[in-house]
């Protein structure tokens, strides 16, 4: 099977478009259209439905994102055979959101430890925001984060998205309290201003016709949390930062009747010609955060 058809078919079903697929891999869209083409007739199966507003994945293309994932992977250890993870040397930084943080980083450095000794790693953790004003100015080399960094030699590459819904403290559910109206007459904690459960927050106020009520923006993950176990509101926040806490009986889930929208990460890097260092951990992190929310049960895991 060729490895380009479905690195392809990845790209595609990562950026959700023929288009933003064929960009990635500097080709044009219908060197894109033949190579999919071409992996279905392998296959003997269509990998996406194509309808006019829409690029879903068929039940053969679910499947076969987690085959492409590790043959890719394969690959990418077959062409380092004749190397040692010592030979790839530097200093890389990285900087992350507080999602990213209480989920996967961890699980991300033990395996870039092992698998690349002689990589170092600098950690530092920031906002959006913070991370795009230090990655332009050089401060860092990879930005793990929710929107596209702009600028030039940046490369920035989406990962799967991770679910957004509404925790609070222990507890019996109360009437009605999954209803907008009722969720939204508490005292709410959210991310830190801008963030993108911040601005659902603001889209959820101004869907229900209210104005925006008592509303606690917190930047740490830790600090929502037992602000919330403390009583003093429900947060809505990215749900698998605090899977732990609500599978110990902590905080509990609450379900909305409205659906939310999910929080974007996305991986952007230097893109400096002489490092490959830069350039392996910024596609190992990718990689890493969509086997993290490909793994997650619901109701953790984007619907």
């Amino acid at each position: 099977m060729n490895t380009r058809f479905v690195e392809a078919f990845m790209w595609v079903a990562r950026l959700g478009s023929f288009r933003a697929a064929a960009e990635k891999l500097h080709i044009t869209q219908a060197a894109m259209s033949n190579r999919i083409a071409s992996l279905e007739q392998e296959i003997g199966a269509r990998v996406f439905e194509r309808e006019a507003r829409d690029l879903r994945l068929t039940p053969v293309g679910l499947r076969l994102l987690g085959y492409g994932e590790r043959l890719l992977e394969l690959q990418r250890e077959i062409m380092v055979l004749g190397r040692s993870g010592h030979e790839l040397l530097g200093l890389v930084r990285i900087g992350a959101i507080e999602s990213v943080v209480h989920t996967w980083l961890v699980d991300f450095l033990r395996h870039l430890q092992s698998s690349y000794p002689g990589i170092e790693v600098q950690i530092t953790s920031e906002t959006t925001e913070g991370l795009h004003k230090t990655l332009r100015a050089g401060g860092i080399d990879i930005a793990l984060q929710t929107d596209p960094a702009v600028g030039e030699g940046i490369t920035s590459t989406p990962c799967l998205p991770m679910a957004i819904g509404w925790v609070g403290p222990p507890g019996a559910a109360q009437p009605d309290e999954g209803k907008l109206a009722t969720l939204l007459q508490y005292p709410t904690i959210t991310m830190s201003p801008g963030s993108q459960p911040h601005v659902a927050l603001k889209e959820l106020y101004r869907k229900a016709g209210l104005p925006v009520g008592k509303v606690h923006c917190v930047s740490s993950i830790a600090a929502i949390v037992r602000l919330v176990k403390a009583g003093f509101g429900n947060a809505l926040m990215p749900l698998a930062p605090v899977r732990e806490e609500v599978e110990r009986g902590e905080l509990r889930v609450i379900c909305c009747d409205v659906p939310l929208p999910h929080q974007r990460l996305v991986v952007s890097h230097l893109d400096h010609a002489a490092s490959e260092a830069i350039r392996l951990v910024a596609d190992l992190a990718c990689r890493e955060s969509d086997r993290f929310v490909r793994s997650l049960p619901a109701p953790f895991a984007p619907e």
